[in-house]
């Protein structure tokens, strides 16, 4: 018998973990683990090539994951692995099959569905069909020919103790600098109506701590460098999150998570704990409107988030906000409202969904109270309710995607909310006519704007440049011109740099007296930009009135540069000479070009320096 357990994943990433493949095989007895293989598939092979490398591994069984991103092309390699092999045993389990069996059985060409948590029942059906044995019995199978019939109840593993970890059981790779998703507890003590997260069963279980610790110690070895924490709301109660908190900070301080929390549930103490970590935490906002919230079963006190919010800022903890736009009881106006309100807490991100109308969901059981319409099949997209019309969605999604282009993948944080101020906009009226203006002047297609996964930040900056310079000299603002391009190109470079690799000396680097046998380039993680005013002059602007910066601030123009060393961001003003070599080596250049005509003794210094740090590189010699 040759299993294999099939992810899809939405694309190549450091969350491309396969966890609930590596959770079903950690269930299953040694003998049969050495018989079963995980595969990470991705969607930039077509159907067909994805079969015939399914194919390849001679499988007896294949179990795939169902998942909103993965279900109609998963449903559809399943009839052509049928076609194939007509004897090959198919199995889904994940959100989509549980939460819509009967669909998923009748769409694809699976032997059955899974309903609920996998990895019991999935190690049973694997022993009955090992033996032989009738499978009808397998707590929440749901087989092909019993389609027509009622739906088994969704399993749920009241014990977690009793499941063996994917991590500590070695069924998931763990290689320097991967990341990891870490599963510290299930369920969720709230039932929104949009959300599938408690899946039926409100309250939460969580994984004994002795395990937990066991698997940050293991993190920490392996030197993983960012965690996913997945727990739909780690401080719900909110000692288990305090507890979970001290745990981090003493088990693995040197890992970046990624954790999603409550905010009406962030107390002062948590704040502090979260202040000592190394972690950047996702906030669900949804909307800012109380009255539409109430229904759905989500409570919301803006100015109490304001507070706390503004307590996270304070302790420099990295945040971001989530919202929804199509909610019933909402409309256009009333997103751009929300919109307005999460951008004045100037979060780091703030990432914008259109409402999705989830089988298994409230909303979903209920459209006709609520006036939905809705896609049938995967994404299950909104298209109008009672409040929220079509034409109301399609703005919706244009500011949307303006917000994520301008504000996130621009690096905007930094300089957004004073730039507003300093305009008399609102952030939506502000984007809104961004949108407008790449429309109209730079002649981008809606469905250009749309595709936001297809803009990089290095071609929003210039673009971001010529809108605000515009915005500026319509407001009789062009004084603050050389302040605000700053304020741009600093903002963006700081994140860039963030996100770089650490700037280090090539390994390869020649012997000094070959040095001008070689070429060289600057390090693509090192950063060079020209400024009006100095890197601690444009630091302290922050949330200044842009208009009374510019009063306080001296013209000082240079040249500045960014880069990163063991994790920490150096941004320093360069002397003349040290500039123009740097700025000389942007083009891959010899060591007589890169001198110039600075003085003998000072170029051997900088160019020394600069190759020994890694600011330079080789990249090959000079052909004669």
């Amino acid at each position: 018998m040759h299993i294999l357990i099939a992810t899809l994943h939405v694309r190549a990433s450091d969350q491309a973990v396969s966890l609930a493949a590596g959770c079903l095989k950690s269930s299953l007895p040694p003998e049969v683990q050495q018989q079963t293989e995980l595969i990470d598939l991705f969607p930039e092979k077509d159907a067909r090539t994805t079969c015939n490398q399914l194919l390849e591994l001679n499988p007896t069984i294949i179990a795939f994951p169902l998942y909103v991103w993965n279900r109609n092309r998963i449903l559809h390699i399943s009839k052509l692995l049928r076609k194939e092999k007509s004897g090959l045993i198919m199995i889904a389990g994940g959100p989509e099959a549980s939460a819509d069996s009967h669909n998923v059985l009748n769409e694809g060409a699976l032997d059955g569905v899974i309903r609920g948590e996998g990895e019991v029942s999935f190690a049973q059906l694997i022993h009955k069909l090992e033996k032989g044995a009738v499978i009808d019995d397998v707590a929440g199978y749901l087989s092909a020919a019993q389609s027509g019939q009622c739906a088994p109840t969704p399993t749920v593993c009241p014990d977690l103790s009793v499941l063996a970890s994917p991590w500590l059981s070695g069924q998931l790779p763990l290689e320097k600098n991967c990341g990891v998703l870490w599963e510290v507890a299930r369920g969720c003590q709230f039932n929104c109506a949009f959300c599938y997260d408690a899946k039926g069963h409100q309250g939460v279980r969580p994984f004994p701590v002795d395990r937990l610790k066991k698997e940050l110690h293991l993190f920490t070895q392996r030197q993983v460098s960012q965690v996913w924490v997945l727990d739909s709301t780690f401080n719900a109660p909110p000692g288990r999150g305090k507890q979970l908190l001290q745990l981090l900070i003493e088990q693995a301080p040197q890992i970046h998570f990624h954790i999603e929390a409550k905010v009406d549930l962030l107390d002062s103490e948590t704040i502090d704990l979260l202040s000592q970590l190394n972690c950047s935490v996702q906030i669900g906002l949804q909307s800012a409107t109380p009255q539409v919230l109430n229904p759905l079963h989500r409570n919301l006190s803006p100015q109490q988030m304001e507070r706390r919010l503004k307590q996270m800022s304070i302790a420099g903890i990295t945040y971001g906000l989530d919202l929804i736009y199509g909610l019933p009881g909402d409309n256009h106006c009333g997103f751009k409202k929300s919109l307005d309100f999460a951008l004045r807490q100037q979060p780091n991100q703030i990432d914008i969904f259109p409402l999705a109308v989830l089988p298994g969901t409230e909303l979903f059981d209920h459209q006709q109270e609520f006036g939905i319409q809705s896609e049938r099949r995967p994404p299950y997209l909104l298209q109008s309710n009672a409040t929220y019309s079509q034409q109301d969605l399609r703005k919706s999604s244009v500011l949307a995607a303006a917000t994520d282009i301008f504000y996130n993948r621009g690096r905007a944080v930094g300089f957004f909310l004073p730039l507003c101020k300093t305009l008399k906009s609102s952030p939506s009226a502000f984007l809104q006519q961004f949108s407008l203006w790449l429309n109209n002047h730079k002649h981008i297609k809606e469905q250009k704007l749309l595709d936001t996964e297809s803009w990089y930040p290095e071609e929003i900056l210039p673009l971001q440049h010529q809108y605000v310079a515009e915005q500026l000299d319509d407001n009789k603002l062009a004084k603050l011109q050389n302040l605000v391009t700053d304020l741009i190109n600093y903002h963006f470079f700081c994140a860039e740099t963030l996100l770089a690799n650490d700037c280090l000396p090539n390994k390869d680097i020649p012997s000094k007296k070959n040095w001008n046998k070689v070429l060289w380039k600057l390090n693509p993680d090192v950063r060079i930009q020209s400024f009006h005013f100095t890197p601690e002059d444009l630091e302290r602007v922050a949330g200044e009135p842009l208009e009374k910066a510019n009063k306080q601030l001296s013209p000082d123009p240079g040249v500045a540069i960014f880069l990163r060393q063991q994790g920490e961001i150096f941004i320093e003003s360069l002397d003349d000479s040290f500039a123009q070599i740097l700025n000389r080596a942007k083009v891959k250049s010899t060591i007589q070009h890169l001198r110039g005509k600075i003085d003998g003794q000072l170029a051997d210094e900088l160019l020394d320096f600069a190759i020994t740090q890694g600011l330079l590189q080789p990249i090959g010699s000079i052909k004669k």
